[in-house]
């Protein structure tokens, strides 16, 4: 399986233990980047994650802060790592450039919470996720049509219960009802009745928990867009929250954004049916629309 590794988050791990290990020297970063013949601007981006790490610079940053034998294997591992291109890249055009964020944040996460207007990615169809990046992006050719509806099924590796990069993604989704009653026009209706089953399949997983927001939750505070608190698996990362909006996606990493939103999600998840009762709702409406066809 391709490994799912997350550039861009591994890069931030990275650029904030190379800081951490400055500090425990007392060293300034003026100091350094004179030593390593830098600017301190380029070691301040390669500190904050910005910029793809040299291996040359990462190692004479280590000869620098006298790393010890664990800790310098670790950091060197993370900087080839950082250096490796995601499995989705090159992006096309018609990718977002925040995805490579997003991708990042999911491949290297233990947890994901996400409340989510439509189904949320990782547990989309083919089809589904066809008909809705269509909706997103119309005039796309087929070919980046194709491109965009790979990585959105790629993205599904990191729930793979034979996940061999690192253990499966610890997914708890509550989707709005909405979602399940809004499907894109098809000739019998094969589109939604996938999308349904799909839903029920993936919800029995044990690393995998589905709860439906009912329309007779009524108002929810603050939960007017999709949004996804992750919790990283290594104890170097921290906590990030996306919210996803018409334009570019926002993300949040400071202590009240996080507090604020762990908020809403409990409000979300106080008014959500329970897995089960959240099952038998997408089994009904599967009957359903096997009565009306």
């Amino acid at each position: 399986m391709t490994m799912t590794h997350g550039p861009v988050v591994i890069r931030r791990r990275l650029g904030f233990v190379l800081k951490q290990l400055r500090g425990q020297r007392g060293l300034l970063l003026d100091s350094v980047a004179r030593q390593l013949e830098i600017s301190p601007s380029k070691l301040s981006r390669l500190e904050t994650g910005q910029v793809e790490p040299k291996i040359r610079d990462v190692r004479d940053l280590l000869d620098i802060y006298d790393a010890g034998a664990e800790v310098r294997e670790q950091i060197m591992d993370w900087a080839t790592d950082a250096k490796q291109p995601g499995w989705w890249q090159p992006f096309s055009i018609e990718i977002p450039a925040d995805l490579d964020m997003y991708i990042s944040l999911e491949a290297e996460a233990h947890s994901l919470q996400i409340y989510s207007i439509p189904i949320s990615g990782l547990l989309q169809t083919e089809e589904y996720a066809r008909a809705i990046i269509r909706g997103v992006v119309p005039h796309t050719t087929k070919d980046d049509l194709d491109t965009l509806v790979n990585v959105r099924l790629g993205r599904q590796r990191v729930i793979d219960p034979d996940r061999d990069d690192a253990p499966p993604l610890q997914l708890h989704a509550i989707l709005d009802e909405s979602a399940l009653h809004r499907f894109p026009e098809d000739d019998d209706g094969g589109v939604a009745a996938d999308q349904l089953q799909t839903l029920l399949e993936r919800s029995e997983r044990p690393h995998v928990t589905l709860q439906v927001l009912p329309f007779s939750a009524g108002y929810t505070s603050g939960s007017s867009s999709t949004f996804a608190i992750f919790e990283p698996r290594q104890t170097t990362d921290w906590t990030v929250v996306n919210v996803e909006s018409t334009g570019a996606d926002a993300y949040y990493d400071t202590p009240n954004e996080i507090s604020r939103y762990r908020a809403i999600w409990k409000d979300v998840l106080a008014k959500a049916l329970d897995p089960d009762r959240s099952r038998d709702l997408i089994r009904d409406l599967i009957a359903q629309r096997r009565t009306s066809s």
